[in-house]
């Protein structure tokens, strides 16, 4: 009897992770982008993305009419942004409050005042309350309804529209992107002779730099110990030249993994470290996230190009 229950509750499971699977199809991307821009990092973005998935799946059995599966996924990326921005901004935040403005619930998308911000002030979403930041990626970069807003924001039409003026206006008046986060003279140290020492393919040398029982994670592949991964053995036998370099990806320092196409390099991915007593203790590998960069502006830094 138990081995009927649990080979049935693994076909449910199988069954349910393939409709999944299908319903997050094209979304991933889109999901990514709101993400980043809700949180100001394309990195934090595709945490937030992962935790999100994570969340949609183990509550996915509850979801009754899944023509509303992308209103439901993107308001679960919406409170874990909320939350993520809460805790690590509050203090850069407007003292603009996250109440409704009290609007007709009956006003259509016809009775918005204002043209939709462009992908070049949507950058500069970071200076808006959660609020304001949600709706305006939502409606004009994501080009969601008003209705499907509301949805998503657990507001009104209404509240929607007065979040959405309030937030083009700001934006209208923002003349530069907020200020650059900078590297400590060790930590960029650090950083460069891990990035020398993964071009020059010195595996040797890099373990020396590495904690011996540092952690790996490559986003949507393996998370355990780096010893027990294959990790440089993979880069090694990447079919397609590749090079890393110390990099701005939306201003965010990062280390970016770049890939030769013809005679161009294209940013491909990045990849974040964690120091501790001057020896990494923890690998994030985003190369597995096709679209991480998508909507990046990605910057190489000169120095660690040449």
């Amino acid at each position: 009897m138990e081995r009927t229950t649990a080979a049935a509750l693994q076909a449910s499971l199988g069954i349910t992770r393939e409709q999944f699977l299908t319903a997050i199809g094209e979304l991933r991307p889109k999901l990514h982008r709101f993400c980043t821009r809700m949180c100001g990092s394309v990195l934090d973005g595709e945490d937030i993305v992962q935790e999100t998935l994570a969340q949609a799946f183990y509550n996915f059995p509850t979801l009754k009419d899944q023509s509303r599966f992308e209103p439901w996924l993107f308001r679960i990326a919406h409170h874990n942004c909320v939350d993520l921005v809460r805790q690590e901004r509050r203090q850069r935040e407007d003292t603009v409050p996250y109440e409704e403005e009290h609007e007709p619930e009956s006003a259509s998308e016809r009775d918005l005042d204002g043209e939709p911000i462009g992908e070049t002030l949507a950058a500069l979403v970071g200076a808006l309350p959660p609020k304001e930041r949600a709706s305006v990626l939502l409606k004009d970069v994501l080009e969601h309804r008003l209705a499907e807003v509301a949805e998503v924001v657990d507001s009104t039409i209404g509240g929607v529209k007065a979040a959405l003026h309030r937030g083009r206006a700001k934006l209208r008046t923002l003349q530069a992107a907020p200020s650059q986060a900078e590297l400590g003279r060790q930590q960029r140290k650090l950083l460069e002779a891990y990035v020398e020492c993964f071009n020059r393919r010195d595996w040797d040398a890099l373990r020396h730099l590495i904690q011996a029982d540092a952690k790996l994670e490559v986003v949507d592949a393996f998370v355990g110990k780096l010893e027990d991964s294959g990790y440089f053995v993979i880069y090694a036998a990447l079919p397609w030249e590749w090079k890393l370099s110390l990099a701005r990806v939306d201003g965010e320092p990062v280390i970016a993994l770049w890939k030769r196409v013809g005679a161009d390099w294209r940013p491909h991915a990045a990849i974040k470290l964690w120091w501790q007593g001057g020896k990494v203790v923890r690998i994030k590998d985003y190369s597995h996230v096709e679209y991480l960069l998508r909507y990046a502006h990605t910057e190489a830094d000169d120095a660690t190009t040449a």
